[in-house]
């Protein structure tokens, strides 16, 4: 699943929600691929204003778990580590291969540019609390709370 601005909408699959010191997101997606990508999308749009990053470097992402809802938050922190650590924004998500307790994925972003970037927030940790991972009439659907 290759996600970028001309996916559709966000506001059609992608619903933001604040709960006590933390923001949530719930995703909605078509299959597996989609709903990593889309929540690493999602992730994103907390941290800054996604039209004014470039796809201009290529990383590859690799993560194991134990179980669906923690390779979710793996691939999330690991996204979030390169938020953090190395300064890093990104806009465009490809998820590879995704089973239940392995993902492989290139991810486009580009240093942070304080004149173009704008970050909203710090996410401290992508957490368990009221994680979900769920499938319902071929829609699949995830619930993430992020520490703020």
């Amino acid at each position: 699943m290759n996600l970028n601005n001309h996916d559709a909408p966000a506001n059609s699959w992608l619903q933001e929600f604040d709960h006590t010191a933390d923001r949530g997101i719930l995703v909605n997606a078509g299959d597996l691929k989609q709903l990593f990508s889309r929540c690493a999308w999602g992730m994103f749009t907390i941290l800054t204003e996604m039209e004014s990053v470039r796809a201009v470097e290529e990383i590859e992402i690799n993560v194991n778990a134990d179980d669906l809802p923690g390779l979710l938050v793996k691939w999330l922190s690991e996204l979030n580590f390169f938020h953090n650590i190395k300064h890093r924004v990104y806009c465009r998500f490809e998820v590879m291969e995704v089973s239940e307790h392995q993902l492989s994925a290139k991810v486009w972003g580009e240093p942070i540019d304080p004149a173009r970037h704008v970050i909203y927030t710090e996410i401290k940790a992508v957490t368990y609390h009221g994680l979900a991972i769920t499938q319902e009439q071929g829609v699949y659907q995830a619930q993430i709370l992020f520490d703020l």
